[in-house]
């Protein structure tokens, strides 16, 4: 790399909980090194009071925002995706054109992100796009993934699957790496706790068998999931497990989910909880300490399957995405067919050799990334 009088300005994006989880650990070594300046932009659900104010798991980890772009998600009605999908792009051109970055990172697939990746592309910002070429046949976000991709110049995918498929859209080969999966890094860095040190942190009581919850609305449905999480309520209803919650996406049709969500834990208020945001550690640990997960979120489908923790995947969200591991348990949106899926679930959690653990690899996401930047000839 040729020798700079500055820090080259990396800029980087993230308006979800669930986004900034998998960058935390490749934005704490981007804000370490010294040949960069990280240039931090926040946005959506992160600066929502609604949603956990998420921006305060960022600010804790050690990493400083740059600018901010709410988007008025506190609106009572709130703005359609469209609406707040044209604020956030206004909102991150504003960001780039006063900062001026040499490329931005960008992950996944979420309308944030693509209102972010169309700023970059038309403010002549070069985009890495990270967790690209994956399939949610059941989301919006699927083809807002499908045009990050189009958008941007370099790509890290998860698996070689998803490297092919980004080649297949015409992207250069020469600009698709596949390094896996960027929560490896936090699951093999991630602080061990234990039930009690759990407890203590989150307020949850653990019971005979427990099953962590994160269902988002389907944003291709009509109903937007709410028969497949009224399913999962009914089932849940009848059994004695123990079941902690997590809040669902700001995407359109998550106050309704909300409303079930609470209701189902006002009246099972004694093995029922729920809380906005964990936050990437202690979800990770979560993924430890309960012997089954249920919902439609990609960690059930990337996250918890790496370390071995059984999942029930409901409905079409996550439908063509490649699965990290054994034991998901598919099941439509409908009562009896979620019963049978859960019961395996949960069965398969009680057998597993505890703790869990998922094998290392010679080379982790964030360091291959992070090799190809400090590699790269600057301008």
């Amino acid at each position: 790399m040729a020798e700079h009088k500055s820090p080259i300005k990396i800029a980087a994006f993230t308006g979800s909980r669930a986004e900034y989880g998998l960058l935390s650990y490749l934005l704490k070594e981007i804000n370490a090194d010294s040949r960069f300046e990280l240039q931090l932009i926040v946005s959506g659900s992160h600066l929502s009071s609604s949603f956990g104010l998420t921006v305060n798991e960022i600010e804790s980890d050690g990493l400083k925002p740059t600018h901010f772009v709410p988007l008025g998600l506190e609106r009572i009605p709130r703005p359609s995706m469209a609406e707040l999908t044209s604020i956030a792009l206004s909102g991150v051109a504003a960001c780039l054109l006063s900062s001026q970055p040499e490329l931005i990172i960008i992950l996944g697939d979420r309308y944030e992100a693509f209102a972010c990746a169309a700023a970059s592309h038309l403010t002549g910002i070069p985009i890495v796009h990270l967790h690209g070429g994956e399939t949610t046949e059941g989301a919006l976000d699927d083809n807002l993934r499908h045009a990050i991709t189009q958008l941007s110049t370099w790509h890290f995918t998860a698996a070689d699957l998803y490297g092919k498929r980004v080649i297949s859209m015409g992207k250069s080969a020469k600009n698709v790496f596949t390094v896996g999966p960027l929560v490896l890094d936090g699951i093999l860095r991630a602080t061990e706790l234990n039930r009690p040190d759990f407890e203590r942190l989150t307020g949850y009581r653990f019971g005979d068998t427990n099953l962590l919850v994160t269902y988002h609305p389907e944003t291709l449905r009509e109903d937007r999931g709410l028969e497949g999480f009224q399913a999962l309520l009914n089932v849940l209803g009848q059994l004695d497990t123990h079941v902690l919650f997590t809040y669902p996406n700001a995407d359109d049709g998550s106050e309704d989910l909300l409303k079930l969500l609470h209701h189902f834990v006002e009246r099972h208020s004694d093995r029922a909880w729920c809380i906005p945001s964990l936050g990437h550690e202690r979800y990770l640990a979560a993924l430890h300490l309960f012997e089954a997960m249920g919902g439609n979120s990609s960690s059930g489908i990337i996250e918890a399957p790496i370390v071995g923790m059984p999942v029930l995947n409901i409905g079409d969200r996550q439908q063509g995405r490649f699965r990290f591991g054994p034991n998901v348990f598919d099941a439509p949106p409908e009562t009896d067919s979620v019963s049978s899926a859960l019961q395996q679930a949960l069965l398969a959690g009680q057998r597993v050799v505890w703790p869990r653990k998922c094998p290392e690899p010679a080379l982790t996401p964030t360091s291959a990334i992070m090799e190809w930047l400090r590699n790269q000839q600057w301008r």
